[in-house]
C-alpha cells in the first residue's frame, strides 16, 4: 500500500471504545476486550476478542484515511475470490450512526506479521512462504491491467500516473517533502537516489500496468507454524512492476538486520535475470531513502516517536553497501 503522509488530530483519532461499540452493535458482542495494534501507519486497527474468546480486527478510519479503508472493502471483494488469502468481511460501514469514523470489521485470521517471526524460521520455511506469495501474485496479475499507473482504489478510479517512472519519482518526491520540514539527515540522499534511478528509464518504460500486491513484505503477510496463512491490508492495488515489493522486503530486511534468504528465494523462484536482480537493488535504494524520511514522522501515532539514531544508521549503511 501507498505509504501514509497522514497527521491525525488528538480530537479526530478513533479509540478503544469506539472499536468496542461498533462490535456490539453488528456482532452482537457485549463488553470485548479491545487492544490497540499499532503495525500500521495509517488506520488505528484494534484486536478485539469477545466473550466466548471469538476474535475480531476493527480497522478504523479518519477522515484523512476514509478513502483507503473505501479502497480496502473494494479490493477484498476482487481478491478473495480468485484466492488471495484476504480475510473474511464481517461489517463494513463509511458512514455509520454508532461512531464518527468509517470502520471495518474483519476475521481474525491466524497467525504473525512475517518480520515478527523471522528470524525463528528455517530457510526451507522461507522458501515454501515465498513460493506462496509468489502463487498469489501470478492471480492478482492476471487480473485486467489499467489504463495508467500506480495505486488504485478501484478500477473506476484510475491510478493517477502515466508512466511507471513517474510513480517512481513520485515515491522519491514524497521522501523529498517529509524531509525538507526539517533539517533531515537523509536529505542529501534523495539526490543519489533519483540519478540511480534515473539510469533505468529504458526498463521502466517498458514496463505495463499490470496489477500487483505492492505491501507484501515483512507486515501484512501472516505466518502460521512456519506457513504463509493469510495477507492483510489491501487498501489499494498498484499496477506497474512487481519488482518494487521485492526491493520494499528487502529494505524492510536489511532495516533490521535479518539475512535476505528470503528475497534470494523471491528472484530465483521468478527466475530473475540480471537486469531485473539489478532493479531489486535499485528499488532497494529507493525504499532505503523513503524508510529514511519515515524519521520524525508522526503518522497515527499519539506522539512523535523518538529518533532511532542506530537504525537510521543502518540504512545509511545499507544505501552506501548496495552504491559500492
Amino acid at each position: 500500500m501507498q505509504r501514509a503522509l497522514y497527521h491525525v488530530k488528538a480530537t479526530d483519532r478513533p479509540h478503544s471504545s469506539d472499536a468496542a461499540i461498533v462490535v456490539r452493535s453488528r456482532l452482537g458482542y457485549e463488553t470485548p476486550q479491545v487492544q490497540r495494534i499499532l503495525t500500521g501507519l495509517c488506520h488505528h486497527v484494534f484486536s478485539v476478542t469477545a466473550a466466548d474468546e471469538q476474535k475480531f480486527v476493527v480497522r478504523i478510519g479518519t477522515p484523512a484515511t476514509k478513502r483507503l479503508l473505501e479502497g480496502g472493502i473494494y479490493w477484498n471483494r476482487v481478491l478473495r475470490p480468485i484466492g488471495v488469502p484476504l480475510p473474511k468481511m464481517l461489517a463494513a460501514d463509511l458512514e455509520p450512526l454508532e461512531i464518527r469514523f468509517p470502520f471495518v470489521i474483519l476475521e481474525r485470521m491466524p497467525g504473525t506479521d512475517l518480520g515478527l517471526i523471522y528470524q525463528t524460521l528455517s530457510s526451507s520455511e522461507k522458501l515454501g512462504i515465498v513460493s506462496e506469495l509468489v502463487r498469489i501474485q501470478k492471480e492478482v496479475s492476471e487480473l485486467p491491467e489499467a489504463s495508467s499507473f500506480g495505486y488504485a482504489y478501484s478500477y473506476s478510479e484510475p491510478p493517477e500516473h502515466q508512466s511507471w517512472a513517474t510513480v517512481v519519482l513520485a515515491i522519491l518526491g514524497r521522501a523529498r517533502q517529509r524531509m525538507s520540514r526539517s533539517d533531515h539527515p537523509g536529505f542529501s540522499y534523495v539526490e543519489r537516489a533519483t540519478r540511480i534511478l534515473g539510469r533505468h528509464e529504458s526498463y521502466f518504460a517498458a514496463i505495463r500496468p499490470a496489477a500487483f500486491l505492492d505491501d507484501t513484505t515483512t507486515k501484512n503477510v501472516l505466518v502460521d507454524q512456519g506457513r504463509l496463512s493469510g495477507v492483510v491490508d489491501v487498501d489499494q492495488l498498484c499496477f506497474g512492476d512487481p519488482l518494487l515489493t521485492i526491493g520494499l522486503t528487502q529494505t524492510a530486511l536489511l532495516g533490521e538486520a535479518f539475512s535476505v534468504d528470503y528475497v534470494e528465494h523471491w528472484m530465483n523462484l521468478l527466475e530473475l535475470g540480471t537486469q531485473q536482480r539489478k532493479i531489486v537493488q535499485a528499488y532497494t535504494l529507493l525504499f532505503c531513502v523513503d524508510f529514511m524520511s519515515e524519521f520524525g514522522q508522526r503518522f497515527n501515532r499519539d506522539e512523535t516517536p523518538e529518533f532511532n539514531a542506530a537504525r537510521f544508521a543502518r540504512l545509511e549503511s545499507v544505501f552506501e553497501d548496495l552504491t559500492e
